[in-house]
């Protein structure tokens, strides 16, 4: 069993078609990198704060990678992975487990970097001035519970809806649903942030440090931990009854 999900899981990354570097149209290009840099913008502006870059703009940056990917591959010209005697339910399952490895696997090469990065920069120091190497001080941790909880439901919820939108056959439709989908939530995230009070440790407002400290953080909480637990329901049946469904895909085969 293990052997098999392997196999397919390699048969499914096999299926990326190579990127197109031949543009056609100047305004498609420029679209193209339009939104590219809105989405970062955002990301980095609703997010980060002070620092440049976050854990934060991580957990948006990454789930979006995976759906551009997992996009790519269900709707490209090379889907070698319908070509095997599998069914649809396997197929389905199969492409929603690949969205969570493919983050897996950037959270790892993530932290890789970084460590990697930080151990050089310590090393030269040495090297260069062994008595500058002294203990790091101690930082207090002001990312609350409530803070974190609220960002692993926002990773749930682009990842599981990201993921359902890509089985829309229709290369119209499913853009326009990601676009609805991108200014809802943007939207969303801009009137939260603007309604949080300012950090008491840093005197503006950050992000999770302000959502800790807000009176209604709670029911916001409740709320959107809801709508997760329904949107990973239905995106997982909306893509099931996509993909299976005869009257979008009847053309496939």
């Amino acid at each position: 069993m293990l052997k098999k999900f392997i196999a397919y899981q390699k048969l499914l990354l096999n299926s990326t078609p190579p990127i197109d570097m031949t543009w056609k149209n100047p305004l498609e290009i420029l679209l193209y990198f339009s939104c590219i840099f809105a989405v970062v913008f955002m990301t980095i502006y609703i997010f980060s704060g002070n620092a440049i870059f976050t854990s934060g703009n991580l957990i948006i940056i990454l789930p979006m990678v995976s759906i551009w990917m997992i996009n790519r591959i269900l709707n490209g010209r090379n889907r070698l992975f319908e070509t095997v005697p599998v069914t649809r339910r396997y197929t389905v399952i199969n492409i929603f487990l690949l969205s969570i490895i493919i983050i897996f696997i950037g959270f790892l090469l993530y932290w890789f970097s970084i460590i990697a990065l930080f151990g050089l920069i310590f090393g030269i120091a040495y090297l260069l001035n062994p008595q500058s190497i002294t203990s790091p001080p101690e930082t207090t941790v002001t990312q609350m519970a409530k803070g974190d909880l609220l960002m692993v439901c926002i990773f749930v919820i682009i990842l599981a809806s990201g993921i359902a939108i890509t089985f829309i056959k229709n290369k119209k439709l499913r853009l326009s649903c990601f676009a609805a989908f991108t200014t809802i939530g943007y939207g969303l995230l801009f009137t939260l942030k603007f309604s949080m009070p300012v950090s008491s440790d840093l005197g503006n407002v950050e992000f999770l440090e302000s959502f800790s400290i807000m009176p209604q953080a709670n029911t916001i909480l409740i709320f959107v931990a809801t709508s997760t637990i329904i949107i990973c329901i239905a995106s997982g049946f909306i893509g099931y009854k996509l993909y299976v469904g005869k009257s979008n895909f009847s053309n496939y085969y």
